[in-house]
């Protein structure tokens, strides 16, 4: 692969569009033709995915972005499995990839047009995370991606190749994150060279990156693809090595956690069942003597699995999984479950109390209730009914022995499957997220009876979103007490991060 200046880059162009064969009808008039229905085979999900992200904002949702592009060209949604893989690559790694296309362009990613930076970023994301062997042919594809008449062709064309020689892929040696993780050490960084998930490593002939040693923040901010306000939020409030794990966390998959219905089935079973598949099922205690599952590698579909119609499990994180136990529900008690969708810890409450509590389940619109509502039929609960409701307004005649929030957050602890959160995070953002969480507690309290327990949880690492909020609510309020309070970091490959409090009323 040889490097042309700019100026006189090969432009590939498209072949000329063939005419249309016009079959003669039976009865020997002249006629268009209907068209065959589009099928699976037409789609082409690079073309799907480009004109998606060309036309979304930095920390749009991915699926429904996708689904609209797919309607756009004639499919329905159920082939968004297709395009979004490439999609989410292309987001997480959005910061890095503009870091690596400023090293030869002559002008900032910024400023760039927004189909050419679209088509940088597939490319990349092609090229680094699909398949570094076939760098030419991904280049040829991410020109093509633009119309033929489009002045940036040219640019793109010549700026692939550049890419293509600037940096390569290399495997990477197994990292034991958990056992870094426990011991408090700090994953190795480095100048010429970064992670890229699954044991790839993005490698350069020379230094790229800041000097981890000298300005961790702006290392970590390229590295792990995150805003520099996220970061220097993490290093002050838990430190360089914990800032370096989450950070790592949100470029490294984690495993798949599966929830067992203690109603249904034993967790040995259910292990063993994949285990019969050829997947690995490690069986993982919860510090509230319960079993979670953690299933690795390639997985497959899970309705595939004979308990997944008959509700036998739930996919939820370890973090998540931690949530509802914590609560500390009794079977003859009333609960309000605020912000419940898609409604997995209603449901993990319903399971603990054995489907006798009495759990009503609330959320903001009609899509959110349906989620909640399909989960409950997949589940088989009988202890939850649901109400569309605001959390942060709504006031019930009754009032609730106990009440779990999931309050709406950045997801800082959830980075590696939310990937589009990432660019959503900033000071401004965290103001208004913050305000409406205490809105939503002091609503929950307004809610609860006298002598009752409140459960605050939020997918987040951060302290303005965790016990900032809490402690807060607590100063305006005589006489309650926190009765447990939890931060658990993301582990990377492993499991996402929280925070949870348990509050209780004065009688």
């Amino acid at each position: 692969m040889t490097d042309r200046p700019r100026g006189r880059a090969r432009q590939p162009h498209p072949a000329p569009a063939k005419r249309p064969h016009r079959q003669q009808p039976r009865n020997g008039k002249s006629g268009r033709q209907r068209p065959h229905a589009r099928t699976v085979h037409d789609l082409d999900p690079r073309r799907a995915g480009y004109e998606t992200l060309r036309r979304i904002k930095p920390g749009d949702l991915l699926e429904p972005a996708v689904a609209d592009s797919l309607r756009h060209l004639g499919y329905g949604p159920e082939h968004a499995h297709r395009v979004l893989p490439m999609l989410e690559d292309a987001t997480r790694f959005a910061m890095l990839f503009d870091h690596l296309i400023s090293h030869l362009s002559s002008r900032p990613p910024a400023e760039l047009d927004p189909d050419v930076r679209a088509a940088l970023h597939l490319f990349l994301s092609w090229y680094l995370l699909d398949d570094p062997r076939a760098a030419y042919a991904h280049g040829n594809a991410a020109v093509n991606m633009l119309s033929a008449d489009h002045k940036g062709r040219g640019f793109v064309n010549a700026l692939v190749r550049k890419l293509g020689e600037f940096v390569r892929v290399e495997q990477a040696a197994t990292e034991d994150y958990r056992e870094l993780a426990a011991s408090g050490a700090r994953p190795s960084l480095w100048a010429d060279r970064t992670r890229l998930g699954a044991r790839r490593l993005l490698v350069s002939d020379r230094p790229i990156f800041p000097d981890p040693k000298q300005d961790l923040a702006a290392h970590l901010s390229i590295v792990g693809a995150m805003p520099r306000a996220l970061v220097d939020r993490l290093i002050a409030q838990h430190g360089p090595d914990a800032a370096t794990q989450v950070a790592i966390a949100g470029i490294e998959k984690p495993a798949t956690w599966i929830r067992p219905n203690p109603m249904i089935g034993s967790a040995t079973e259910l292990a063993q069942e994949w285990t019969k598949r050829g997947i690995s099922a490690e069986m993982v205690p919860t510090p509230f003597d319960s079993i979670a599952i953690a299933l690795t590698g390639k997985i497959g579909a899970m309705t595939d699995h004979p308990d997944w119609s008959r509700g036998g499990f739930y996919v939820q994180d370890y973090s998540a999984q931690l949530v509802a136990p914590a609560l500390q529900a009794e079977h003859d008690e009333t609960i309000l479950d605020l912000c419940s969708a898609p409604g997995g810890k209603a449901g993990h409450l319903a399971e603990l109390t054995r489907d006798r509590a009495k759990i009503l389940a609330c959320d903001l619109t009609e899509a959110k209730i349906e989620l909640i509502q399909q989960n409950i039929a997949r589940m088989g609960y009988r202890s939850i009914a649901t109400v569309q409701a605001d959390a942060a307004e709504v006031k019930f005649p009754e009032k609730f022995d106990r009440v779990l929030i999931d309050a709406p957050c950045s997801n800082s602890g959830v980075l590696a499957r939310r990937v589009e959160a990432r660019h959503r995070i900033s000071n401004e953002s965290l103001r208004d997220l913050h305000t409406l969480q205490l809105r939503i507690l002091g609503n929950a309290g307004a809610n609860l009876k006298p002598g009752g327990v409140i459960l605050y949880s939020v997918c987040s690492v951060l302290m303005e979103e965790g016990p900032d909020v809490v402690h807060k609510f607590l100063r305006t309020r005589d006489d309650w007490e926190v009765e447990y309070e939890n931060y658990l970091l993301p582990v990377p490959a492993w499991h996402d991060g929280g925070y949870v409090a348990r509050l209780r009323a004065p009688e």
